[in-house]
C-alpha cells in the first residue's frame, strides 16, 4: 500500500500530460507548414526565373533536293556470265606410224592451210620395202608371161594330138597361181604406199599452229602428239548460264568483253546436258573477231527483264533498315516548299550500276530524297530546292 501511494504521488496530473501533447503536435505542424511554404516559394521563384529566360530558337529547316519516282511493272537488267574463248575446231596432230621425225616445216604461231604438209617421218625403210615388192612383182610377171606362152603351146600340141589335157591344165593352173601371187604383191605395195602417205602430217583445216611438242630427230611412237592446230575461223565463247535464263538467250545476239574490249557475238546453241559441277547449261557464242586469244577468260553480257512492280531509286538514297530491309526518305508536303521527311521500308530486288530496283511501303508517285539522307531523321521538316 505505501508503494502504490508513492507511484500516484510521482505521476504528473492529467492536464499537464494533455498540454504537453498539444505543444508537441503544434510544433510539428509548424515545421511542416514552414517547409511547405519554403517549397512553394522556391517553385514560384524558379518559375519566375524560367519565364524571364528567352525560349531557344526553333531548329533550322534542312534544305534538300528531291526526286520524283513512279512505280513500274518491269525493269531491264544486265546479267554477266564468265566464260572462256575456244577455237571452233582444235586438234592435236600425231603420226599413224612410228619412226624418226625427219622434217618439221612449221613453228608455233604459223598459219597453215588445209592439206599443207607440216612434218614428215624418215621413209627409207618403207621405200626399201616398196622396192623389194616391186622387184618381186616383176619376177612374178616374168613367170606369168612364161606360163602364158607355155599354156598356148600346150593347147596347140593338144589340138594336134601331141599333148594331153593334163599338161594343158597344169600350165593353165600354174598361170592362175602366178596371177594370184601378183595380186598379193600388189596389195602389199598398196599397203606400203598407204604407210608412206602416213609419214606425212597434213593440216586438216585452215588454222594456226599452237603448241609444238617435238623437234626433228625425235623417235615417235604411234599417235604421239607433234603439233596442236586451232581452226582459223571465228572463235567460240563457252559459258555456263542459269537454266532458267536459257529461253531468253535463244536467237539473240550478245556482247562479249575480252580484255576490256567489247565484241559482238552470235548465239550458236546449247549443250543438251547440265554441267555436273555448276548445274548450268553450257551455251556457245560465235565471237566476231579474227585475232582471238584462245583459252582467255571473258564476260558475256545479256539484257533481260525483271517482271516485278517496283521503283527505280539511286543507291545513295538507301539507308540501312532493320531485319535486312532498307529505308528511303519520303517527303510529305506541308505548306509551299516545306515537306516532312518520313522513312519508308523497302526491299532491294536488283542493282544495276548506281540504281536499285526496290519494292516496299512506297505507294503511287512519291517524292524521295536521293542523297544526303544521313542528315535527316523521320519527322524533320525540310525545304525542297529542286525536284528531279
Amino acid at each position: 500500500m505505501p508503494n502504490d501511494r508513492a507511484k500516484d504521488i510521482s505521476k504528473p496530473p492529467l492536464w499537464k500530460r494533455a498540454l504537453r501533447r498539444v505543444a508537441t503536435l503544434t510544433a510539428t505542424a509548424s515545421v511542416i507548414a514552414i517547409a511547405a511554404g519554403a517549397v512553394w516559394i522556391g517553385s514560384a521563384t524558379l518559375a519566375t526565373r524560367a519565364a524571364a529566360v528567352d525560349a531557344p530558337p526553333p531548329a533550322p529547316i534542312t534544305t534538300v533536293a528531291a526526286m520524283r519516282v513512279s512505280p513500274t511493272d518491269a525493269m531491264t537488267v544486265t546479267r554477266a556470265f564468265h566464260g572462256q574463248v575456244e577455237a571452233a575446231q582444235s586438234v592435236s596432230l600425231g603420226f599413224e606410224q612410228s619412226g624418226r621425225l625427219n622434217v618439221l616445216t612449221v613453228d608455233e604461231g604459223d598459219r597453215v592451210e588445209a592439206g599443207q604438209v607440216l612434218a614428215q617421218l624418215d621413209t627409207r625403210i618403207l621405200m626399201a620395202e616398196r622396192a623389194r615388192l616391186v622387184a618381186s612383182r616383176d619376177a612374178l610377171e616374168a613367170q606369168a608371161e612364161l606360163s602364158r606362152r607355155t599354156t598356148d603351146r600346150q593347147k596347140e600340141l593338144r589340138n594336134r594330138g601331141f599333148a594331153s589335157d593334163q599338161a594343158v591344165d597344169n600350165t593353165a593352173l600354174n598361170l592362175a597361181a602366178l596371177q594370184a601371187q601378183m595380186a598379193e604383191v600388189d596389195a602389199a605395195i598398196t599397203q606400203v604406199e598407204v604407210q608412206l602417205s602416213q609419214t606425212e602430217l597434213l593440216a586438216p583445216f585452215d588454222g594456226v599452229v599452237g603448241a609444238r611438242h617435238v623437234d626433228p630427230g625425235a623417235i615417235l611412237s604411234v599417235g604421239a602428239p607433234v603439233l596442236d592446230i586451232r581452226e582459223d575461223t571465228a572463235p567460240l565463247f563457252r559459258v555456263g548460264i542459269d537454266p532458267k535464263l536459257a529461253a531468253t538467250v535463244r536467237e539473240k545476239t550478245a556482247t562479249i568483253t575480252l580484255d576490256g574490249i567489247h565484241y559482238d557475238a552470235r548465239f550458236v546453241g546449247f549443250r543438251a546436258d547440265l554441267d555436273a559441277q555448276t548445274r548450268t547449261r553450257t551455251a556457245l557464242f560465235e565471237v566476231d573477231t579474227r585475232d582471238p586469244v584462245y583459252l582467255s577468260s571473258g564476260t558475256l553480257t545479256l539484257q533481260g527483264q525483271l517482271d516485278q512492280t517496283g521503283y527505280a531509286v539511286p543507291l545513295r538514297a538507301l539507308r540501312n533498315g532493320v531485319r535486312g530491309l532498307w529505308t528511303v526518305m519520303v517527303l510529305t508536303p506541308e505548306d509551299g516548299a516545306l515537306f516532312t521527311a518520313q522513312a519508308a521500308a523497302v526491299e532491294v530486288l536488283q542493282v544495276e550500276g548506281d540504281t536499285a530496283f526496290v519494292r516496299g511501303t512506297l505507294q503511287g508517285d512519291a517524292m524521295i530524297v536521293p542523297d544526303g539522307t544521313h542528315r535527316l531523321v523521320p519527322g524533320d521538316r525540310v525545304l525542297v530546292t529542286g525536284a528531279e
